[in-house]
Parts: structure tokens; C-alpha cells; sequence
């Protein structure tokens, strides 16, 4: 009987825990994400992850928001670490999906421009690569890629540019040498 109490007394707590700061949470995700569902998805992520984390009833108020907030953080950051896995397509199937109105030149110089643009891609360190995703393939505004890289949006205005200009510079000497 006295386990049925303690089993109670935590989901009670955890149904607290939710209507306290459920709407706090899904507003920061509704920022992070591109979609309100996906939000969604990941505020059921923060708090089945809070279900299992034991420890979070015994801190104050304001450890928990932030324990809560440091992993939508966190979740935020692996659903681009995934969507960006996923996103990377293989040449052949881009060139597959394109217009069909490109006669067989120019699709064979898009598809050698595809294959260059990777290639100097690959060159650039995982850091530099995890920025173009972000901006790029996931279509980020820098204010938001400061805050899941926890640096001021200055900071990675720089590094995009810094990033943009070594991909052109490698980019441009990988097509000087295919001539």
C-alpha cells in the first residue's frame, strides 16, 4: 500500500510539474522549431524525460524550469543533429528530383556543380558544417542558431562568414583544378 502511495504521490507531482511549465516550454520550442507539431513532440520528449529523472522534485522552482529548459535545449539540438542526417541526399537522387525541362548538358554541369559543392563541404571542419546545416538546410536565422550554439549572435554572424568564405575558396580551387 505504501508503494501505491509513493507511485500517487510522484505522478501527482509530475502532473504539477507539467501544468506549471508546460506553457514556458512549448513557447521556446514553438521559437526553436519550424513547426507548432513538432513543438509538440518535443515538449512530450522534456517531460517523459523529467518522468524519469527522479531527483527533479526535490529542487526549487527555478532548478526545475531550468533543468526542464536545458533539456528542450538539448532535444532541440538532436532533432537538427537528426533532421540534418536526414537531409543529406545522395546526388543521384537530387538530380532525379529536379526539373525535368533541363536538357541532358545542363543536368550533367548542375550535377558536376552538386558534386563540388559536396566535395568542399566534406573539407570544411564539423563545426563549420553543423553551421551551413543549420542556416542553410534547416533555414535557422542566426539569432536562433546563437541560441542552440550558446553564443552571441555576433559570434556566429562571423563564423558564417568566416565559414562562407573558406567554402568559396575551396570550392573555387577544386573547379580551377578540374581545368
Amino acid at each position: 500500500m505504501q508503494q501505491l502511495n509513493t507511485d500517487a504521490g510522484q505522478a501527482d507531482a509530475h502532473t504539477r510539474l507539467y501544468h506549471r511549465y508546460a506553457s514556458t516550454i512549448l513557447a521556446y520550442l514553438c521559437q526553436q522549431v519550424a513547426s507548432r507539431q513538432d513543438a509538440e513532440d518535443l515538449l512530450v520528449e522534456v517531460f517523459m524525460a523529467a518522468h524519469t529523472h527522479v531527483a527533479l522534485s526535490t529542487l526549487s522552482d527555478e532548478r526545475q524550469l531550468a533543468w526542464l529548459r536545458r533539456v528542450a535545449r538539448n532535444k532541440v539540438i538532436d532533432r537538427y543533429r537528426h533532421t540534418a542526417l536526414l537531409t543529406m541526399l545522395p546526388l543521384e537522387q537530387i538530380v532525379a528530383t529536379e526539373d525535368s525541362t533541363l536538357s541532358p548538358e545542363q543536368r550533367a554541369i548542375e550535377q558536376e556543380n552538386y558534386r563540388r559543392l559536396y566535395s568542399a563541404l566534406a573539407q570544411l571542419a564539423p563545426e563549420q558544417q553543423q553551421l551551413i546545416r543549420l542556416r542553410y538546410g534547416n533555414g535557422l536565422r542566426l539569432i536562433a542558431i546563437a541560441e542552440l550554439l550558446e553564443k552571441p549572435e555576433g559570434t556566429v554572424r562571423k563564423m558564417l562568414a568566416r565559414t562562407l568564405r573558406q567554402l568559396r575558396a575551396i570550392y573555387e580551387k577544386i573547379e580551377r583544378g578540374m581545368k
